[in-house]
């Protein structure tokens, strides 16, 4: 029986003990380097420890030695199933030793002379020893040895010369004959044995003989050649088959109780965390026990490492049933292992491993390219990503995307994928072509009709520009690794019928889309997650831009805007983390969905804004405690499906629907009716939970206590039919030991059990038993015996036993597979408890904003409106305490025409960036339903948010800081409406001043007078306030107020919003703030003042030119001249050429006054003038232009 401490816990061996050290225990970098140069010597003092010398006995039955002579090591921590253990004799004893290289493969053994009578000679002198170097101990040896001595010493016992008593080192052949030289033999013969290990791994190279530096190397694969195939042994075939195909992931290799990680791998884990390596005949190894197994995992996929699991598909029972079968291959000998799973950062499913609530995307990309109706070349992209956790499929196609992927880095910076699966030819990682003719590789290949060309230089620049510089790279074969829609189609077909709804949509409709969803699956069979994940139908369309219903965040406002992320903090100080208090996993993934998805209309909005204000105050500090401590049902739902789920994550799965279902008892039964509209539609939604019926069908003490699921009787029919075998069995014993008792007297008759011989029957030695009994074992004082009958019955219980045994591991696949059946159901209910946690997160954000802070007011009239607006994040940063707040206004105000864009100056460092933010952000709290940072707030709901903020280059796309201003620029005048609100900061500062400045003119100009949105220009250019402030009332002139000391080159920033244009920028002395010294200060002031007095004059002799020609109060500015430019395209008309003043102008001309359409597009024409005009108390230019343009 086991030994067992003084507190009653088992008692580990010496043998368990010296092996959990072994595999857990890290060493020092001092102490591993001083194990590695003595190492090598220590271990021939091996050899003369008396402790390792053994008589070898010829043990003819290893399986099933003698009860008396199995000892406690038997109770070792190593299972007999995983490990043949071989016999060896220590002091008299017997003990067992792992033979952990044979891995079952049987050693011959020699017969021993000095075995007497079955017994060992005690003659003096050895017997013949066989000894094996690795069986003896692990070697914490530092460096890889590739072997030790020879795999079997034969020392021959001679008595009659007595060499049987002389030392041991002097008995081996090799010419040391001191332990000093044998100790450098052994170093030598170790290096030189390292020089010819493994030679093909010196010159890595893929399945397709390409190196590590070649154009389309495959990192995950390895060739080796035939000649080392050849001679690998039967284990060594069997790593190097898995090992091959996954040379870029660390292999753990299931060994008995242990996972064992070898060559690379076990560098690996000795490099990056320190585990003990040795030496496994030829490999270099490292090892964790299997407890620890998923602690490890983790630790490996933070650092970034792949890692891929390989089980045994057989116990030793199952083993040896095979083995008496026909086949006589050595190979055969071995246990059977497979792989079974690879775990990637991008891929986990198991709780254990998910270390935040979040999800994690695995995303699949193909690009298309095609011809549109004009003939220009176009792409579109197919995107299928997958969050594996909780099994959620989603797939979209982008059609005809920009050149600058606008749409396709919304989708990157909304998801921020952690692993991008795409075709390999083109460019990225792995691909097959690289330089400036990828990009007409790719967008001129055949294979680019149906995305098998690869991605664009373009394409790729935006992913590695977008994702997060920890992202994965997967490259994939084309057809083979990346089905195309073709193929997968096919594939498909294996996991449905009929389809999910959303699939074959996209099989119909998009066949980019399927295209991507065939990657995905591809991949993740290669993982051998496909079934788990995909048998679950959970596909879904995805709208990376949700045009009308919410409002649209697209990549560059996402970062710019520090929604998930700032700079400097990561995470922290995000708009995000401000938001962040939901109290359940779920919950939190869902707010962040809200964060990307600002709702777009003023009643959902109202709705949202209603269930947020009832959760403010004690009534969400009451519902949000009961949603404390709940488990990630979402996720754990997902692993009952497939079959993977814990007995302890079940058990929390019961325990958190019945939390939920009691959470909307408590909300119906408390408020009822008295709950906002939206809520009360959440508690209708939430449906009915059977929990109790699932509950009661296992023992929940043994579950939570043992964690296994033994069902009550009457539950389960296969369990209730293996239970009454074995209780018909034991009946039958019962009723044999008391017959026995009866027929032989003695009532001392009692059955032992010893090792796997069950049931022998002690009686005392003075009582004689009939011949038919088997003797088992004796003592001095009992006799055990094997009646006739027990043989048969100890046998039929034994396979009762494993009966039940494999009929509770299938009944736990079945009680899952019953609740699965309720997926549905149990996920309705898990999306009623996330919206409203979404809630109550968004009534505590709210009232953290500290005061004021205030619901917005919406309204349809298109004004944006803050009065004491601060900066959500910056300001309680601070405390709140010294933040500056402002007052602004965009649009109309009190029903009266107002400017819907304000041009904001002011000196550097002024607090402008701050403020074009704060507005935003503000906009962005109201639509998603939180409240404000301001006394008073009033928007219309906006469609999409555009933001230019900041100045950075993009070294990877090859573009300059103006490069991508201008892109960017680009996109907002393109995408724009009159709903929008545009913030742009700095615009033109990428380049000269007058380059700039003419930009910025035209931009600003188009944005107010041509598109009428909302929006905040800040700028330095004074000019340009002069040039349009002057003709345009759409813009407000707003500017951040300071103080200046000019004699001390000193700035005071204010903070402080104020009307009218700055003075100046006042770039001097923020430089002498920033400690340029004096004399460059003043020299550059000089200059300064001098580039200004020279651009007075210019304007002055430009405008004394100008009334020469004609008056100047009769000159239309250059804004209204573009208006007019404007509004002729919009009325089609064809223009004439009317000879006046020396000069040709276009004008309607003496046919279009013939047609009264015509002359009606004219007098709209006339009539914005006229009014345009008057406002800008300019009406003599207007009528003589008019005038003009009418003769």
């Amino acid at each position: 029986m086991t030994q067992q401490n003084n507190n009653g816990t088992p008692k580990s061996s010496r043998a368990q003990t010296s092996l959990l050290n072994f595999f857990t225990t890290p060493k020092t970098a001092k102490a591993a380097e001083r194990d590695s140069q003595e190492a090598l010597l220590d271990q021939a003092d091996v050899f003369m420890d008396q402790d390792m010398l053994a008589e070898v006995e010829n043990v003819e039955r290893l399986a099933a030695p003698s009860a008396r002579k199995r000892k406690a090591a038997v109770g070792m921590d190593v299972d007999e199933e995983d490990y043949k253990p071989s016999t060896c004799t220590r002091n008299g004893k017997n003990r067992r030793c792992i033979d952990d290289d044979s891995d079952y493969e049987d050693q011959p053994q020699s017969p021993t002379p000095a075995r007497v009578n079955g017994k060992a000679s005690k003659a003096s002198g050895l017997g013949q020893l066989r000894f094996n170097a690795a069986e003896s101990s692990f070697m914490p040896d530092d460096k890889p040895l590739a072997a030790s001595l020879s795999r079997n010493l034969h020392l021959q016992k001679n008595s009659s010369s007595g060499v049987g008593s002389q030392p041991l080192m002097q008995q081996l052949q090799s010419p040391p004959r001191t332990p000093t030289d044998a100790k450098r033999a052994r170093v030598s013969a170790f290096a030189k044995k390292n020089e010819e290990r493994y030679s093909w791994l010196e010159d890595v190279r893929d399945a397709q003989g390409l190196r590590p530096t070649d154009v389309g190397y495959d990192k995950r694969t390895l060739l080796i050649p035939q000649s080392a195939w050849r001679a690998f042994s039967p284990f060594e075939r069997q790593y190097w088959e898995i090992k091959s195909r996954h040379w870029d992931t660390v292999v753990f290799f299931k060994k008995g109780k242990f996972y064992e990680l070898y060559e690379n791998d076990a560098t690996i884990a000795h490099q990056e965390f320190d585990l003990k390596m040795t030496d496994r005949v030829n490999m270099r190894m490292a090892g964790v026990p299997e407890s620890s197994f998923d602690s490890w995992v983790a630790q490996f996929v933070a650092r970034g490492y792949r890692v891929a699991r390989v089980d045994q598909m057989e116990s030793r029972l199952a083993k040896e049933m095979r083995e008496r079968g026909n086949s006589t291959k050595k190979g055969d000998n071995l246990v059977v292992r497979e792989l079974t799973g690879v775990i990637t950062a991008g891929t986990l499913v198991d709780p254990a491993l998910l270390t935040q609530d979040l999800a994690t995307y695995c995303l699949a990309l193909v690009e298309q390219t095609h011809d549109d109706d004009s003939g220009n070349l176009m792409t579109s992209f197919g995107v299928a990503f997958v969050d594996t956790a909780t099994a959620q499929f989603s797939m979209c196609t982008v059609p005809d995307d920009d050149g600058d992927r606008s749409y396709l880095e919304t989708l990157l910076a909304q998801l921020n994928p952690r692993e991008v699966l795409y075709v390999r030819g083109g460019a990225g990682p792995g691909s097959a072509a690289r330089g400036r003719c990828v990009e007409d590789a790719v967008l001129s290949s055949p294979d680019a009709r149906d995305g098998m060309a690869g991605i664009s230089q373009a394409t790729w620049r935006t992913l590695k520009n977008t994702c997060a510089p920890t992202t994965d790279w997967i490259a994939l074969a084309p057809r083979s690794e990346f089905w195309d829609a073709l193929t997968a189609r096919r594939e498909i077909d294996q996991y449905f019928s009929p389809w999910p709804a959303a699939l074959q949509r996209a099989a119909d409709t998009q066949p980019l889309a399927l295209t991507a969803v065939g990657g995905l699956l591809s991949y993740l069979r290669t993982l051998k997650l496909d079934t788990d994940l995909a048998s679950l139908g959970n596909f879904a369309f995805y709208a990376p831009v949700q045009h009308g219903s919410s409002l649209v965040l697209d990549g560059p406002s996402l970062a710019n805007l520090d929604i998930f992320e700032t700079e400097s903090d990561g995470a922290s100080g995000s708009l995000f983390s401000l938001l962040d208090h939901a109290r359940t996993p779920f919950g939190r993934r869902l707010l962040r969905r809200w964060a990307c998805h600002p709702l777009g209309h003023a009643e959902a909005i109202n709705a949202r804004m209603d269930a947020v204000e009832f959760c403010m105050g004690d009534v969400g500090n009451e519902l949000a405690a009961a949603l404390v401590g709940m488990p990630d049902l979402e996720r754990i739902l997902s692993r009952v499906h497939a079959g993977r789920c814990k007995v302890a994550d079940f058990l929390a799965l019961l325990s958190g629907l019945d939390a939920a279902a009691n959470f909307i008892a408590q909300i119906r039964s408390t408020y009822g009716t008295n709950a906002p509209a939206r809520i009360q539609a959440l508690v209708a939604l939430f449906p009915a939970l059977d929990i109790q019926e699932f509950r009661a069908a296992f023992d929940i003490g043994v579950a939570e206590s043992e964690g296994r699921l033994i069902p009550h009787a009457g539950s389960d029919a296969q369990y209730d039919e293996a239970l009454a075998a074995i209780n018909e069995v034991d009946a039958w014993l019962d009723q044999h030991l008391a017959d026995a008792r009866q027929r032989f007297g003695c009532a001392s008759i009692v059955y032992k059990h010893i090792g796997k011989e069950q049931y022998q029957l002690e009686v005392p030695a003075s009582v004689q038993m009939p011949d038919s009994y088997l003797q088992l074992s004796a003592t001095k004082s009992v006799r055990r015996y094997w009646s006739p009958e027990l043989r048969t019955k100890t046998k039929q219980r034994a396979e009762a036993l494993e009966t039940r045994a494999m009929v509770l591991d299938s009944y736990q696949t079945r009680l899952y597979s019953r609740f699965d059946r309720h997926y549905a159901t149990a996920m309705k209910a898990v999306s009623v408890v996330a919206e409203i946690d979404c809630l109550l997160a968004l009534a505590t954000a709210s009232s953290a904003l500290g005061a004021p802070a205030c619901r917005a007011k919406i309204v349809e009239s298109g004004t944006i409106e803050f009065q004491q607006l601060r900066h959500p994040c910056v300001a309680l940063g601070r405390g709140g305490s010294d933040f500056v707040a402002n007052d602004i206004v965009l649009g109309r105000q009190s029903n009266k025409e107002a400017a819907t864009m304000v041009l904001l100056t002011g000196p550097n460092m002024g607090g402008k960036s701050t403020l074009l933010r704060q507005v935003c952000l503000g906009v962005i709290l109201a639509q998603i339903g939180c409240y404000v940072p301001a006394q008073a707030a009033t928007i219309t709901p906006v469609d999409r948010l555009f933001t230019r903020i900041g100045a950075r280059d993009n070294l990877l796309a090859g573009r300059s800081t103006f490069m991508v201003e201008m892109a960017e620029t680009a996109a907002i005048v393109r995408h724009a409406t009159p709903r929008s609100l545009v913030v742009l900061d700095e615009l033109g500062r990428g380049t000269s001043t007058h380059d700039g400045e003419a930009v910025a003119f035209g931009v600003l100009h188009g944005l107010c007078a041509r598109l009428g949105c909302l929006g905040i220009f800040s700028t330095h250019y004074g000019l340009l306030a002069d040039s349009l402030l002057h003709t345009d009332t759409l813009l407000r002139p707003m500017h951040m107020a300071c103080a200046v000391d000019e004699a001390q080159h000193r700035v005071t920033f204010l903070y402080r919003l104020q009307h009218g244009v700055a003075s100046k920028s006042h770039g001097m002395n923020v430089a002498a703030m920033a400690g340029v010294p004096a004399p460059i200060v003043a020299r550059a002031s000089a200059i300064a003042e001098q580039f200004e007095q020279r651009l007075r004059q210019r304007r002055r002799r430009a405008a004394e030119s100008a009334s020469t020609a004609a008056d100047a109060s009769q000159l239309l500015p250059l804004p209204l001249q573009s208006d007019f430019a404007n509004l002729l395209r919009m009325a089609a008309l064809p223009p004439s050429t009317d000879s006046t003043a020396g000069y040709e102008q276009p004008v309607g001309g003496a046919a279009a006054a013939k047609k009264a359409n015509e002359n009606q597009y004219w007098s709209c024409i006339i009539d914005h003038l006229r009014r345009t005009m008057a406002l800008r108390h300019n009406g003599p230019a207007v009528d003589l232009v008019c005038e003009q343009h009418m003769t």
